[in-house]
């Protein structure tokens, strides 16, 4: 491969130019990659465009040397020289196998190569195929005329007379191909009524009245199209599939945007989507699976025509989650001081029992007899009892019933017998509980 891109380059340039050619790697005919500045490209589909850009990139280098090359080839055949004009076409050929006109050279280099007297050689070829052209034309194979006379004028130029013929065969293929693309267009085969319309505007390209065919024809391939796209997301809603129905469409309104009938599906099948996962958050939501039901809500967000409304229900969650966070936080606190206040409760106990145990002893006692019912708490309870309350009553009044609820059950411990304290843990209980 590398010789032979390194021979069409060579081919390529005149004479002179060879002699002082640079020997040039295969690489340099095309694009550095290493010097494009792109980057590093992490995306598929960036990569995939960037490879496709490359590849459209070195099928223009690649067209314009063969190009080139055949212009090269075209002037050997011109001056007589079949041998190089037929080599030269052989190497396009082998690097574009769909390139006619090197076909065409190559073909014509064969037949005139070896020849004796080269001039009249191409004379007789030249005009025997004129006569096979004018002969496909009057047997009505206006296709075959056309690219017969066609390589009559590339390989000899100055024919006025071939220039002339082909000029009327071109008005009679555009007519072929209009006539042949209005009865594909009466078979309702849209798209090869197209593609023999753009085949007649590729001869006459200011024709308008092919012009006007193929707006009209892409018109009603839209239509159809869209049509078939349509009925498609039809489908998919009655089969319940509410979001593939969403997605073709689209794909219709991208063929047809002013399709009233899809938009407004549209627009009803967009408010169901959003609506389903409205509910299922909402569910979610009553459930206290709170995240999973924010995620529901995110789904719905691409549908919604009320972008403030999904926020405002996300940030609700959020701010419950937050809520219960807080509240369970709240009351693994509130267990643990209840915890400590029972240990030191258990701790003053046990102080209390060794004292008596060894005051008994001590006296040579029974421990009963040492131990005897309190007729009342003691004042160093009492005071501190006195002092929980007050803390209680202060968070009280500022509506902190947790901590008052804490300081005032701390106190009852201290002094069961305090009526304010009972009093004020059951008016908590009541206001926890909702009651009045």
């Amino acid at each position: 491969m590398r010789n032979v891109l390194f021979l069409l380059v060579l081919a390529a340039l005149p004479c002179s130019a060879q002699e002082k050619m640079r020997v040039k790697s295969e690489e340099s005919l095309f694009l550095d990659l290493q010097k494009t500045g792109l980057g590093s490209l992490t995306e598929f589909d960036e990569k995939k465009k960037f490879l496709e850009t490359i590849k459209l990139e070195k099928q223009k280098v690649m067209s314009k040397m063969l190009d080139s090359v055949y212009e090269n080839a075209f002037e050997y055949y011109r001056q007589g020289n079949y041998e190089d004009a037929k080599d030269l076409a052989a190497k396009i050929l082998s690097i574009d196998p769909n390139y006619q006109d090197a076909q065409m050279l190559l073909e014509a280099s064969n037949q005139l190569r070896g020849a004796g007297r080269a001039g009249m050689s191409e004379k007789l070829m030249i005009e025997d195929r004129f006569k096979t052209a004018l002969s496909y034309y009057n047997e009505g194979r206006i296709v075959e005329a056309h690219k017969k006379m066609e390589e009559v004028v590339k390989l000899s130029p100055n024919n006025i007379k071939a220039k002339y013929w082909l000029s009327k065969m071109k008005d009679d293929l555009k007519d072929y191909y209009s006539q042949k693309g209005m009865e594909e267009y009466n078979k309702r085969d849209l798209k090869s009524a197209l593609d023999d319309y753009y085949n007649a505007l590729l001869i006459r390209p200011r024709d308008a009245g092919t012009v006007e065919w193929i707006t009209r024809i892409e018109g009603e391939l839209r239509s159809q199209r869209a049509n078939d796209k349509l009925k498609e997301a039809l489908e998919f809603y009655a089969r319940g599939r509410l979001r593939d129905a969403y997605e073709g469409l689209q794909r219709a309104l991208e063929i047809q945007p002013g399709d009233s009938k899809a938009n407004k599906l549209l627009a009803e099948v967009r408010l169901e989507i959003e609506s389903g996962y409205l509910a299922s958050g909402k569910k979610l939501y009553g459930a206290r699976r709170y995240t999973e039901a924010i995620g529901e809500w995110d789904k719905a967000k691409p549908y919604t025509a009320n972008m403030g409304y999904l926020n405002k229900l996300i940030s609700r969650a959020r701010e419950q989650m937050k809520a219960e966070a807080d509240d369970k936080k709240r009351r693994a606190d509130e267990a643990a001081r209840r915890a400590k206040a029972e240990e030191e409760a258990q701790a003053r106990e046990e102080a209390a029992r060794k004292k008596a145990e060894e005051e008994a002893a001590r006296k040579g006692v029974a421990v009963e007899d040492v131990v005897k019912k309190p007729k009342g708490i003691s004042e160093e309870n009492r005071l501190a009892a006195q002092q929980h309350y007050l803390e209680g009553l202060k968070y009280f009044q500022n509506s902190n019933y947790e901590k008052a609820r804490d300081e005032w059950t701390i106190a009852r411990q201290l002094d069961p017998s305090s009526p304010d304290t009972a009093a004020g843990l059951k008016r908590i209980e009541q206001i926890l509980s909702g009651g009045q």
